[in-house]
């Protein structure tokens, strides 16, 4: 059985749709958001997202790990990011506990019929990873 964001159960998954995981070097994101600042962050994070990882003090290991968060989602769906998913389209928060929650846009949620999705995000002091599970 696997429990879902509410506390449900579901006793009868039909398949696993797609798996994807990523990894960032969190020097590369720290060095992104140097060079590039608000303009890159408002590209790839909702306002949402960029507001819980300012709470923390390395705040560019929470953002490492939505960024990595966000390339699992589109390889699970089998897309990547580009015309038909964009970075706006995923967006990554996190209930009560800290556990990282998947939140779809309008648009894809038409256009994956609703997925479900289950996420994972670990960090060291050098790379973040992620992996994520698209469930039928």
């Amino acid at each position: 059985m696997l429990q879902t964001k509410k506390g449900d159960f579901i006793q009868n998954m039909t398949s696993i749709k797609g798996i994807g995981n990523d990894i960032l070097e969190i020097a590369r994101m720290q060095k992104s958001i140097e060079r590039q600042g608000k303009p890159l962050l408002n590209r790839l994070f909702t306002a949402k997202e960029q507001a819980y990882c300012a709470k923390y003090n390395q705040k560019e290991k929470r953002f490492a790990g939505r960024f990595a968060a966000k390339e699992a989602i589109a390889k699970a769906l089998g897309t990547g990011i580009g015309k038909k998913l964009s970075w706006h389209d995923i967006e990554i928060l996190a209930d009560t506990q800290g556990k990282p929650i998947v939140h779809f846009s309008e648009k894809a949620k038409k256009q994956f019929h609703n997925p479900l999705m289950l996420i994972s995000i670990s960090h060291s002091d050098a790379y973040a990873t992620a992996i994520a599970i698209w469930l039928e």
